[in-house]
């Protein structure tokens, strides 16, 4: 396996605008699956435009201070976000919707131009992942040093045997990263940082250190409280 969609196919009919989801505490990553469940009017409007068109919406994430301003179209949020395909959608008898959105590349919010409708829109600036690696850096050394990691984070869980054996399914670099960086318990400003991250070895870098510090704590938390000295 070297790629999980081909994405010139996948956004073959991307206008470059596209509905944005903001929400606080979720950063979506190419390559990931996401559920949701949507039952605000506005947004409710923004999946059906979304499914009669291209089905794709931008996932962006809320700054802290957005809570003043959440009903509106003026809520701070981070310009980097995730452009995802809806993949499967169920609609309810009073118009909610349950749905999988699939993380498909990184982009950058350029401008949110005014429209009638209820929710934002984005004109997007697409970002392909950067390949270019330092002459010692070795991408397979990398990929070995990020599954040994993962093992150790997530292998003692029987929940994500499964999402295992997909990680050492022959994964490129930046899609392992992309679909670690989202399973993996890390802090959501961990997140955010891996996803504006566009080149690889240096995301790679980053997720390394984020696992290690996560086992750290594990680590850390099972010796907590200390034994009583026997002095």
């Amino acid at each position: 396996m070297t790629e999980i969609f081909d994405l010139n196919s996948t956004l073959k009919d991307f206008s470059g605008r596209t509905p944005i989801f903001p929400l606080p505490d979720v950063v979506l990553f190419p390559h990931a699956l996401l559920p949701l469940h949507i039952f605000e009017p506005r947004y409710r409007t923004m999946i059906d435009d979304a499914l009669a068109s291209d089905r794709l919406i931008a996932m962006a994430r809320l700054k802290n201070d957005y809570q003043d301003f959440y009903h509106t179209k003026e809520a701070p949020l981070y310009d980097s976000v995730c452009l995802g395909r809806v993949t499967a959608d169920q609609k309810l008898p009073d118009g909610r919707y349950y749905l999988i959105l699939e993380g498909i590349v990184r982009a950058t919010i350029l401008e949110e131009p005014e429209t009638s409708k209820p929710y934002r829109v984005g004109e997007l600036k697409l970002h392909r992942d950067r390949h270019r690696f330092a002459e010692k850096f070795d991408p397979k050394q990398q990929t070995e040093k990020l599954l040994k990691l993962c093992r150790s984070q997530l292998g003692a869980e029987a929940g994500h045997k499964g999402l295992i054996k997909i990680l050492e399914s022959n994964l490129k670099l930046g899609t392992l990263c992309d679909i670690l960086s989202y399973a993996c318990p890390l802090e959501i400003e961990q997140k955010q940082a891996l996803l504006e991250e566009t080149n690889i070895e240096k995301r790679s870098e980053l997720l390394v250190q984020g696992l290690i510090n996560l086992i750290q704590q594990s680590t850390d938390n099972e010796n907590f409280p200390p034994q009583f000295s026997l002095n």
